[in-house]
């Protein structure tokens, strides 16, 4: 009876601790979505940055509170936890996006400039949690600092993407480079989380911060391959039409 009452007792903290877990199990598949995810918050970031230029501040306000809402009815709920989970995410990354383009523009120093600041918030961030909680925000913590992962998880973001806004710059470093370094930081952070004992709390913001500045990337990229992609397109359509009206067996002979 008693080994029964125990079994129960741990069976019932299992769930417990997978309840109130701030994150999905990491695996491949949540990787794949957060990449996916922090793309799709890149892209529509910067196009709320480019249409609301002048407004970018009540930009801000808006997101923000809509961030923070998500965030406080993800732990007041415990219904739809992924989609739930997956909304805050995007919502993080397009905040994160709209919070990188107005500091650059905002500080006048520069991507490099941006980077620093955040920086210093994101290891503010980290230090506030530890004194208050003991621990870092991690992604099995519980709901007593769930709010840190998520501030911290902003940070993180807006600092991937300040790094994506300076590769992708003119005077920042070669592209190439800077992808081959970010390879060879998520190989790794891959290879410490399986050959290690390191924190995993500190493997999974390596992990974050690199995958997001991808995903930023990515987000910069891709519209600007739809857009070349259009503009050939559009070429080919006129050089067609143009040849339908003038076919050049009119000027043979």
């Amino acid at each position: 009876m008693n080994a029964e009452t125990k079994d129960d007792v741990r069976a019932r903290n299992g769930t417990l601790s997978v309840r109130t877990r701030i994150v999905p199990e990491l695996t491949a598949a949540f990787w794949c979505y957060w990449f996916l995810a922090a793309m799709a918050g890149e892209i529509e970031g910067r196009s709320l940055s480019h249409i609301y230029l002048h407004r970018s501040g009540r930009v801000i306000v808006a997101l923000l509170l809509c961030f923070l809402a998500m965030s406080i009815l993800q732990g007041a709920t415990r219904r739809f936890p992924r989609t739930m989970f997956w909304s805050t995410t995007f919502l993080l990354s397009l905040l994160g996006a709209v919070l990188a383009k107005t500091a650059d523009i905002s500080m006048g120093g520069g991507d490099i400039g941006a980077i620093l600041l955040i920086a210093i918030l994101l290891i503010f961030s980290f230090v506030i949690c530890y004194r208050l909680t003991g621990n870092l925000p991690g992604p099995t913590d519980r709901s007593n600092v769930r709010g840190f992962f998520w501030i911290t998880a902003l940070l993180a973001q807006t600092a991937a993407s300040a790094c994506a806004d300076w590769i992708i710059d003119r005077g920042g470093p070669s592209e190439r480079l800077a992808i081959a370094v970010i390879t060879l930081g998520i190989a790794a952070t891959i290879g410490l989380y399986f050959s290690t004992r390191m924190p995993r709390s500190i493997l999974f913001w390596s992990a974050f911060v690199l995958s997001g500045t991808v995903a930023a990337l990515g987000g910069h990229l891709v519209p600007r391959s739809i857009e070349f992609s259009g503009q050939n397109a559009a070429l080919l359509a006129t050089a067609a039409a143009a040849k339908s009206f003038y076919p050049t067996d009119r000027f043979s002979g």
